[in-house]
């Protein structure tokens, strides 16, 4: 039955339109009547001459076509005008016009114009306007304008818009615009603007803006902008910004920017040509030039100004060294040094060569290199240096254990270079230790304070750290000296 009602309405508005010419006309011209009543054409109260008269009332019983309306409208089956429908209508399948409508239409299958559609429109199947659209459009599949659209759509399947968008679109799968997006798109798969969107996009799956980005995205796949981004870009997957970005990115996978001015933040890998801000990733930072904060696993950069915290921070205008050291309680340490020659990160293994067992433990040091006068103003020697270190370490014996075993120490270290590619230094250390294993307190040849807590022993107790670091090393600027070289604007 709906098939068949269906093809009727699509036949009957088709053979409507075929019949009519779309040219302007000056409505004007049109007779008026209060009332007119039709069964389907030409069976009507004006005739075969029903094109030439307007009313106020209108009743078609199966299909009514006539000039234009300016009143109310209720058909069965189809309401056409010809040349502009302004009020309310009401059609079992389909309300149609060749000219503007404004007003109120319903209609089981669909509502359409060949010219501007304005007002509230609300069919079962689609929504069509062949020039601008204006007000509110709801239908079970579809809203569609030829040219600009603003005010609200929302649709089953689709919104779609030839021109501009200024507004609200909700599509149950995809929201799309050929031109440029100003206010909100939601919709369950994707959101699509040809050029520029200023505003919100939502969706279930991917949103694209086709030129610059200022708002919002949020997306659980990928947000892509293939222009410009200011503001804020957020999805379980991947965010890609071809051109500039200045906000904040924040993604499950992946973050990709052409130059960012601020924050990206991924649980996977954050990549970007020139970065000036911060990098948060679970593995991986990467850029050609940087200037901030990397925290990631891996931090790499070919050039880099700024602080790295992970792993492995590895810059080619950076420090790469070998440090081989001895702390108190016997462990002599092995680390890869990586980072900048202001700020390093090292990876530490060690093994515990006094004991009569086998105790080895892995760690991980965040480290700051100071001129010597920084620390001491009238201690002037460019050979010497001032390393403050944070450190934790994982012990374990025998074989590899996860069990709670940690030992954190902040490291004062006095050192000297001889040439650039070999330092020695040593300092004081304070440490505390908080451990679950049995035995692990003769890591350490005494204790200030040793209290047990919840089924945890804890040690504190003041050590020493002794060692060499090998390659290329640099002298730091004093931090008066480098703080006057920033360009800054008060």
């Amino acid at each position: 039955m709906f098939k068949r009602y269906f093809s009727l309405g699509v036949f009957m508005a088709g053979a409507l339109l075929s019949c009519t010419t779309l040219q302007a006309q000056d409505t004007e011209n049109l007779n008026y009547r209060k009332w007119r009543v039709t069964l389907f054409p030409p069976l009507s109260s004006n005739g075969t001459n029903a094109v030439d008269y307007t009313a106020r009332y209108s009743i078609n019983l199966l299909v009514g076509y006539h000039g234009g309306l300016d009143g109310a409208e209720f058909g069965g089956l189809v309401n056409y005008n010809k040349y502009y429908a302004n009020g309310f209508q009401l059609a079992g399948l389909v309300n149609g016009t060749g000219g503007d409508m404004a007003g109120v239409n319903i209609a089981g299958l669909s509502n359409f114009s060949s010219g501007d559609m304005s007002g509230i429109q609300v069919s079962g199947l689609a929504n069509i306007s062949g020039d601008n659209l204006e007000g509110i459009n709801a239908s079970g599949l579809l809203n569609y304008a030829e040219g600009n659209s603003s005010g609200l759509q929302f649709a089953g399947i689709g919104n779609l818009a030839k021109g501009d968008i200024e507004g609200l679109q909700g599509g149950g799968i995809l929201n799309a615009s050929w031109g440029d997006i100003s206010g909100l798109q939601v919709a369950g798969v994707a959101n699509i603007a040809r050029n520029s969107v200023e505003g919100l996009q939502v969706s279930g799956g991917i949103n694209l803006a086709g030129d610059d980005l200022s708002g919002l995205q949020v997306s659980s796949g990928a947000n892509l902008a293939w222009g410009n981004i200011e503001g804020l870009m957020i999805t379980g997957g991947v965010n890609v910004a071809r051109g500039d970005a200045s906000g904040l990115l924040i993604s499950g996978g992946l973050n990709i920017a052409n130059e960012l001015n601020g924050a990206s933040i991924s649980g996977g890998a954050n990549i970007a040509k020139e970065l000036t801000g911060l990098q948060f990733a679970g593995l991986l930072n990467a850029s050609e030039k940087a200037t901030g904060l990397q925290i990631g696993l891996i931090n790499v950069a070919k050039e880099f100004n700024g602080v790295p915290i992970g792993l492995i921070s590895y810059y080619g205008n950076g420090r790469k060294n070998i440090d081989v050291r001895f702390s108190d309680g016997g462990f002599t340490d092995l680390g890869i040094t990586l980072g900048t020659h202001r700020v390093y990160n090292s990876a530490i293994l060690g093994y515990n060569t006094l004991l009569d067992r086998n105790v080895y433990r892995i760690g991980l040091a965040v480290g700051l290199e100071k001129n010597i006068q920084d620390s001491f103003r009238n201690w002037q020697n460019e050979t010497m240096y001032v390393n403050q270190e944070f450190a934790v370490t994982h012990q374990f014996e025998e074989k590899w254990s996860d069990r709670l075993n940690l030992i954190y120490s902040y490291k004062f270290l006095l050192g000297k270079r001889f040439g650039n590619g070999f330092s020695v230094y040593g300092g004081p250390s304070f440490n505390a230790q908080v451990t679950r294993v049995a035995g692990a307190k003769d890591y350490t040849w005494y204790s200030l304070w040793s209290p047990e807590w919840k089924g945890r022993d804890y040690r504190f107790w003041v050590g020493f750290t002794a060692g060499i670091r090998l390659f290329k090393q640099k002298a730091p600027q004093r931090f008066e000296d480098e703080f006057n070289n920033w360009d800054i604007e008060w």
